[in-house]
């Protein structure tokens, strides 16, 4: 069990992972959102991901500096989800940012309609979840609110301030940033969890950042992007000699948490295909559904049926 280096209330814990390698562990219900990444290539400083506010990625930004003795010079962003991105100002302009050609595509277009959206709605939606949180005595309702909230908080506290900065270096499939004692490999996946998702492998340590492409202890959200895709890209790294998983949401993990992200993602199809066979009128049956008991503790519920919906509906478009 990895115990955290460094705590930031609210924000992040970091825990190192081996020799340079650190992962950024998003505090539930925090404004980092989502987990990030340093690794120290022997000299060359790379960050993973972003989180969602430039102010949890400068203090990310400064933790590296103060553990590797070294300012960022590179920064993955593994896909344009804005959970991920929209930390990048932080490290600019020292780093360079790096991403999929596809990803960089999103950003200019699928994610500046997401920062107007966020812009104009996120001081509306934090009232709606705060009023929501105070009327609810259920308790499991109340901690997933906690989660949205937490996120809003942060949003609007930086939205005034944000700027989406694009990647400034693409590449397509696979790249390598080569240290002077090792190399990460950035590996690229088409129509996983979005159009283009990017993970980051080290071979000699064993270590796999995966952003979404694998969820640990949270529902993940299948919403983006094609899940037969992304069940070939699950059982193509879990083949991968590796025993550490950092997921895009959750604690670090290890190949049984991928396999059980693998079973998630074929129960939901299998579900979804089950429904679409039996009745053109499945929405009444997934109100139904009931979460299995193996992923019943997990965090955000509630994209379960969404999952299924989303699933229902690709499966056959015409219900």
């Amino acid at each position: 069990m990895h115990k955290p280096i460094r705590s930031l209330p609210k924000q992040f814990e970091l825990y190192q992972l081996a020799e340079g390698v650190f992962a950024a562990i998003a505090e539930f219900g925090g404004s980092a959102d989502s987990n990030s990444g340093i690794i120290d290539l022997d000299g060359q400083v790379v960050i993973f991901d972003t989180f969602l506010t430039p102010h949890s990625a400068m203090n990310l930004r400064l933790i590296a500096e103060d553990i590797v003795g070294r300012t960022p010079k590179i920064v993955v962003n593994s896909h344009y989800h804005n959970d991920h991105i929209w930390g990048n100002q932080s490290f600019i302009p020292e780093a360079q940012i790096i991403s999929s050609t596809r990803t960089r595509e999103l950003i200019a277009t699928a994610g500046m309609e997401e920062f107007q959206w966020y812009s104009a709605n996120s001081a509306e939606r934090l009232e709606v979840l705060r009023s929501q949180y105070q009327n609810t005595t259920d308790e499991q309702e109340r901690m997933q609110l906690s989660i949205f909230i937490g996120e809003y908080e942060g949003l609007v506290e930086a939205l005034p301030h944000l700027m989406v900065s694009k990647p400034t270096i693409t590449f397509n499939n696979r790249l390598e940033i080569h240290g002077s004692k090792q190399t990460a490999e950035l590996i690229t996946f088409e129509g996983a969890h979005t159009e283009s998702d990017t993970v980051l492998y080290l071979p000699r340590e064993g270590i796999i950042f995966m952003s979404d492409l694998l969820f640990v202890g949270f529902h993940p959200y299948l919403g983006d992007g094609d899940p037969l895709q992304l069940l070939k890209a699950l059982k193509e790294l879990s083949q991968l000699d590796a025993t550490c998983f950092v997921p895009g949401h959750g604690p670090v993990g290890t190949i049984a948490d991928l396999r059980m992200m693998i079973d998630y993602v074929d129960y939901c199809i299998e579900t979804a295909r089950t429904l679409t066979r039996e009745d053109s009128a499945f929405e009444d049956r997934i109100a139904e559904l009931k979460i299995p008991e193996r992923y019943k503790h997990w965090q955000v519920p509630k994209f379960f049926q969404a999952n299924i919906r989303y699933l229902c509906q690709r499966l056959n478009p015409a219900i």
